[in-house]
């Protein structure tokens, strides 16, 4: 079995005079993702992969000091926020090719993302873990390989994720927590899903 940790980065400062990838994480942030990674099941992490954001690099070195950045793993590219609305969170997940003007649509994301996690997991040998940090919309894009997605609130932007009929997550993705995912024989046998109120199970 290999063991891929999907993680939500942590929480960044809220900055709108900031470009979205030099985001750093808050203090408030740091310390969630300290929490976060005292959970027993980080501590047998061989490798950490990462997007180039800073708020998902600023998380990676919390698990690990050394670690691998690829594009691929970057936020899904939203576009005009101009003409981001209610409706297209809708959209979004009743027509996967759906995008806004200038951006990404889901199944453009999930082809990149599906693209290195398949790198990933042709590199790890049976037993190991590997936790990989990226971001909600790109993380979503992925699990929409076997995983049903709802939008329950466009203003909150709150998910309901399903996997093989059990629901992982109703509501918000934590920033941060962690999408446990289990593969045997290059197949996803089990999903579980972390935050830090798990904290009380280490």
């Amino acid at each position: 079995m290999k063991t891929i940790l999907l993680i939500r980065h942590s929480e960044p400062i809220k900055d709108r005079t900031m470009p979205t990838a030099e985001l750093p994480l808050s203090e408030r942030g740091s310390r969630k993702a300290q929490e976060l990674f005292s959970l027993k099941t980080f501590h047998s992490v061989q490798a950490v992969y990462t997007s180039p954001y800073r708020r998902a690099t600023s998380t990676a070195e919390k698990l690990r000091a050394h670690f691998y950045m690829d594009e691929r793993l970057r936020e899904r590219e939203l576009g005009n926020p101009n003409t981001l609305n209610e409706a297209f969170w809708s959209r979004q997940y009743e027509d996967y090719n759906y995008k806004n003007d200038g951006g990404e649509s889901l199944n453009e994301t999930k082809e990149r993302m599906t693209a290195v996690m398949c790198e990933i997991l042709s590199t790890m040998q049976d037993g190991d873990t590997v936790a990989v940090v990226s971001h909600a919309a790109a993380i979503c894009a992925y699990l929409l390989n076997w995983c049903t997605i709802e939008v329950m609130d466009t203003q909150k932007k709150l998910r309901k994720i399903t996997y093989q009929g059990s629901i992982v997550v109703n509501g918000s993705i934590a920033a941060p927590s962690a999408f446990v995912l289990e593969f045997e024989n290059e197949h996803l046998s089990r999903m579980k899903y972390l935050d830090k109120e798990d904290s009380c199970n280490r």
